[in-house]
């Protein structure tokens, strides 16, 4: 019996982009090997674990806008050079992508000091 060979190489990993943001057809430029579906695929996958975000499309003339992507976490300077190269940003883009983190000063924790007591125990 002849085995059949497996058309698809699942073991395959996707080499992302180190650019700031990037579009499929940067992907697929990167990616030679991979069909652009099975591409595409990965691209959906990465956005579902939230390891890649879409932060806007480029203009275009006719058909249907690229869509342009980030490696989270997504920065507000990723958002500024997007802007700047005249990418239009998914709605409440700021508030949506880019994680503010609150840092405030707590209290100092009251330090304990061990009994005085208690022997001190050396060991060899």
């Amino acid at each position: 019996m002849k085995q059949n060979t497996r058309k698809n190489k699942t073991n395959q990993s996707v080499v992302w982009p180190t650019s700031t943001f990037f579009t499929i057809e940067e992907l697929h430029r990167l990616n030679p090997k991979f069909v652009e579906i099975t591409l595409r695929v990965r691209l959906t996958n990465a956005i579902e674990d939230g390891k890649v975000a879409e932060i806007g499309s480029t203009p275009g003339g006719k058909g249907r806008p690229q869509k342009v992507f980030s490696l989270t976490p997504v920065t507000k300077e990723t958002l500024d050079k997007a802007e700047e190269n005249k990418i239009n940003l998914v709605d409440r883009a700021r508030e949506k992508l880019v994680n503010v983190v609150s840092v405030s000063n707590p209290e100092p924790a009251s330090v304990v000091a061990p009994a005085a007591d208690a022997p001190a125990t050396v060991t060899n």
